[in-house]
């Protein structure tokens, strides 16, 4: 092996060699020949005495072209020779007044810069930096600036930290006059360098308190104030808070001006830290430096801090005693009472205020939007957000999250590119905390390769750091779209950064939910055991992953129960619907219907406010209840009857404005087809009124329609069904035809489920079953499931009708026989190792069942009253034959499988049968002996 490997070297270093040589010739090529003959040698150190007399002398006597300047300096910078670069530059790229030459090229100021750095000429270093702003920042600020941050990412490695920062501040200042740069897309062409440098090399907080001290002693206390406000803002920016309150501290003990830009960061500061009253503390301490970026946090802190009992009497106090409320004071009571989502209150004194002649500030049009999307109003958050351009006040970051947060619930990804967009236009900061809320948008769709490239913008055109939540994020658009390797595949690569990522946890849940996806119970539990030797504080998701874990797949329902118990009782972290959610799904799946009902009672006695989720949960539960003791469904469409109008009433602890469309629509379902299709009508049309205004139907939702397709199915009312059914297909279609549609959404495969069967009666009815052939093969090229129901509704149609008996065979004998036979084969070796006394061992079959239960359990099988009705089908087809062998013979060629089935047992009701098994008594014999399927090639027939 180590001869192998020494020869592979040499291999490399030859072609390593040639390739020098190579990249030599060209770079050497406008060379004069007795100058390109030194540089050919292929060596990699300074050059000799002579030699560089000789490059001297062809530069000061012949003053060469640019070309043949930037070859000689890429040559001597390839050998390390910095000497002979800082030689060769001085005449080369300077003219008689000491000036560089005009034509001086980008690519040799860095080099020649970078070579004074090398061999520790700083002090030349700067004075060719003045020089070069001097002379060319009116002409060429961008070639100045290009080689300003070339020159300080070589200084951070030759020099000191603070002396390169210090030099970053002097020429920055010498250039724009200042050193102030708080606003990242304005400034990014500056600040791109110092925030990466910050970000890799993370210096102490300690050291940039140090160095601030030598720019204030060197520059003045004025550009340490400045380079202090650009040193905070960009270790928020980089999520470094710690960092940003100790250069603030620095700021409050030196004295310095506060800006802002200041402010601003502190408060962000503050919020992540959850110091509430420190924000407020600090926004009143520097009335100088407010302005609306503040408010985000200020409003949040009161929100936090205040009572609404409390806030509500200082409000009245106010009117009592005659003095009227200013909008300050409107502003900050309304977002508090916007935060406890009461609508009625908010929009109350909104109109006041307006009566009064009052102008709505930013606190005030943050307060509506809030409180229309706590409410679940997306309407309303629209029609609100539009006054901000109304009355020409800039929305906040936490307003345009709101927003992106309505485009997630609508699952519109292009609407959420276009808001980007226009925020990026409009210089409103963005955050990771948008991006990760766009991301998780392309979950709800399956999107993953816009959710990649969204991840990639952020790091790369932003400059984002990714934390936890955008990592998360990315992981979460994997999972749904099926993809869970590759959610693993990015939480291996942060897992174990340098330094811990921030929100790390999040990273975690979702690995253990993509093992879940693969059936890897027993990563998903090494997972849990890593977040507990890590110490990873534990979050309100991880219980919830943590419970749908040990009920969904390990169906431990009791340690599920107890962890549930234990997360009432915390006392940091609160019980959520979705803890509930995922339990309630879990006993769903597995028919536990007391336990759904049972879980829903300790909500109401743990004051749990209920989700869309549950509510369907519970219906459905009372539904299930209902049918399997065969009660009548009138109590259980009550039940639906009012939760709908305590949800619109507001008397039910409920997390949104409006019932979500599969709550009602379920249940509507299950009315109109055990029921009465008169009362599912009636829940439509009740739950149109309550939720929905005559410019905005439910109708136009496709779990609505879908149910609509129901209920005119259940009455044979065909030509509505037909219209509800294109009007699905239409919606469809439009989905799937948005430019953001890049990747085929995976949740639309399973649309047709339960509506295929209905559309394939809608045919039959109408006269038209020889169209199901062809409403078949159109659905599967469109890649929707065509789910078991409907391959056996529409395998009765086309063995029924002579024209597509044949379709109905093919069907049957690719796709369903073969479920059948697995069905039929689990029961009858079941049923014998039931009776068998014996001490053998189970058949390989059944010890495999055991081991794995949900193995060859087929999607696709034929029912066997749909087989039956088939071989009656059959009969009648054959009977019709003037050559009945003849068609035996050739349909046993084809559709070996299914015929096998058919002749197992003699076909009586055919004409002549008896004939047909005499004259192939042996092939019949051994076809039925065998149970397996003979070509009649193999025997004669």
């Amino acid at each position: 092996m180590d001869g192998v490997r020494m020869s592979l070297l040499r291999h490399v270093q030859c072609w390593h060699s040639r390739c020098q040589s190579r990249y030599s010739s060209t770079v050497t090529s406008c060379l004069p020949q007795k100058i390109k003959d030194i540089f050919d040698d292929g060596k990699t150190e300074p050059l000799q005495i002579r030699q560089l007399n000789k490059v001297l002398s062809f530069v000061r006597g012949s003053r060469p072209p640019p070309s043949q300047r930037s070859a000689l300096i890429k040559c001597l910078h390839r050998r390390n020779a910095h000497k002979d670069v800082v030689l060769v530059a001085k005449s080369a790229l300077f003219d008689l007044n000491h000036n560089f030459e005009p034509d001086v090229s980008t690519y040799e100021l860095k080099k020649y810069l970078g070579s004074l750095l090398s061999i520790g000429k700083s002090i030349q270093m700067e004075q060719a930096m003045f020089q070069l702003i001097k002379q060319f920042s009116l002409t060429n600020k961008g070639m100045v600036t290009n080689v300003m941050n070339a020159t300080f990412v070589q200084s951070t490695t030759t020099e000191s930290v603070p002396q390169a920062l210090l030099n970053w501040v002097r020429f920055n200042n010498y250039l724009h006059g200042h050193a102030d740069f708080t606003n990242y897309e304005q400034y990014k062409y500056i600040l791109k360098t110092l925030l990466f440098f910050l970000r890799a090399e993370k210096p102490h907080a300690h050291v940039l308190t140090e160095t601030l001290d030598f720019v204030g002693s060197t520059q003045g206390p004025l550009k340490a104030s400045q380079f202090a406000s650009t040193l905070i803002y960009l270790s928020c920016y980089n999520r470094d808070f710690s960092t940003a309150e100790s250069l603030w501290n620095y700021k409050r003990e030196k004295e310095y001006p506060i800006i802002n830009s200041d402010l601003t960061s502190i408060c962000k500061v503050y919020a992540h830290f959850e110091k509430f009253e420190q924000i407020q503390l600090a926004w009143s301490e520097f009335p100088d430096a407010q302005d609306d970026a503040q408010f985000d946090y200020l409003l949040i802190a009161h929100a936090k801090l205040q009572n609404w009992g409390n806030l509500q009497n200082q409000f009245n106090a106010l009117f009592g005693i005659g003095d009227l409320p200013s909008i300050t004071h409107y502003g900050i009571v309304m977002f508090s009472i916007a935060h406890l989502g009461e609508r009625e209150m908010v929009e109350k004194l909104y109109n006041q205020l307006l009566r009064r002649k009052m102008i709505p500030t930013l606190p005030v049009l943050q307060s509506l939007l809030q409180v229309c999307y706590k409410t679940g109003d997306t309407n309303g958050c629209f029609q609100h957000f539009e006054l901000f351009k109304k009355y020409g006040i800039k929305p906040t970051p936490s307003s345009c999250n709101i927003m992106l947060r309505i485009f997630r619930n609508l699952s519109d990804i292009d609407g959420s590119l276009r808001f980007l967009k226009r925020m990026t236009e409009n210089g409103i900061e963005v955050s990771e905390k948008h991006f990760s809320t766009i991301i998780n948008t392309c979950a709800k769709t399956t999107n993953n390769a816009i959710a990649e490239e969204l991840f990639q913008v952020m790091k790369d055109h932003y400059d984002i750091k990714p934390t936890g939540s955008s990592v998360a994020a990315l992981m979460h658009v994997y999972i749904e779209s099926g993809l869970p390797q590759k959610a693993l595949k990015i939480f291996k690569e942060y897992r174990n950064t340098e330094v811990p990522l921030e929100s790390e946890i999040a990273i975690y849940n979702k690995a253990v939910e993509a093992y879940m996806q693969m059936n890897r119970n027993d990563m998903s539990e090494k997972i849990f055991e890593e977040i507990l030797s890590k110490n990873l504080p534990a979050d309100s998701e991880f219980y919830r992953v943590m419970i749908k874990h040990l009920a969904l797949y390990m169906k431990d329902f009791e340690t599920a129960e107890n962890i549930l118990s234990q997360l009432l009782q915390h006392s940091k972290l609160k019980a959520a619907p979705t803890h509930f959610e995922a339990l309630m799904g879990a006993y769903d799946k597995f028919s536990n219907r007391r336990g759904v009902l049972d879980l829903y009672q300790r909500m109401l006695e743990n004051n749990i406010p209920v989700n869309s989720k549950v509510l369907f949960y519970l219906i459905k539960a009372t539904f299930k209840t209902k049918l399997r003791s065969r009660e009548n469904l009138e109590e259980a469409i009550s039940l639906v009857d009012d939760i709908m109008s305590q949800a619109a009433n507001r008397t039910l602890d409920i997390t949104f404005e409006k019932l979500h469309p599969s709550v009602m629509a379920w249940p509507m379902r299950a009315a109109a087809k055990y029921h009465s299709p008169q009362r599912a009508l009636e829940l439509m049309n009740k739950y149109n009124d309550l939720f929905f205004d005559k410019t905005d139907s439910a109708e136009n939702r496709l779990v609505v329609i879908r149910s609509l397709m129901v209920l005119s199915a259940e009455v044979h009312q065909w030509d509505d069904f037909q219209k509800f059914f294109e009007r699905y297909m239409n919606r469809i279609q439009y989905y799937q035809n948005l430019p953001s549609a890049t990747v085929r959404n995976k949740n639309f495969a399973s649309l047709l489920r339960g509506v295929l069967t209905y559309k394939i009666k809608h045919l039959v009815a109408t006269n038209r079953a020889t169209e199901i052939p062809a409403l078949l093969e159109d659905i599967s090229a469109k890649k929707f499931v065509i789910d078991n129901e409907a391959w056996n509704e529409a395998t009765i149609s086309m063995f029924a009708d002579t024209r597509t008996i044949e379709k109905g065979l093919q069907a049957v004998n690719t796709k369903l026989i073969h479920g059948f036979n697995l069905v039929h084969k689990y029961r009858l070796l079941r049923n014998k190792a039931a009776s068998n006394t014996s001490t053998d061992r189970d058949s390989w079959f059944l010890e495999k069942k055991k081991q794995a239960p949900s193995s060859f359990q087929p999607k696709l099988y034929l029912k066997s009253n749909v087989l039956e009705k088939t071989f009656e089908s059959m009969d009648n087809y054959l009977g019709t034959m003037s050559n009945v062998e003849a068609e035996l013979k050739d349909l046993t060629s084809r559709f070996k499988y299914y015929m096998k089935r058919y002749l197992m047992h003699p076909r009586n009701k055919i004409p002549g049968w008896d004939e047909i098994e005499a004259r192939h008594a042996a092939y019949f014999q051994k076809l039925r002996d065998s149970k397996r399927a003979i070509s009649p090639e193999e025997l004669s027939f």
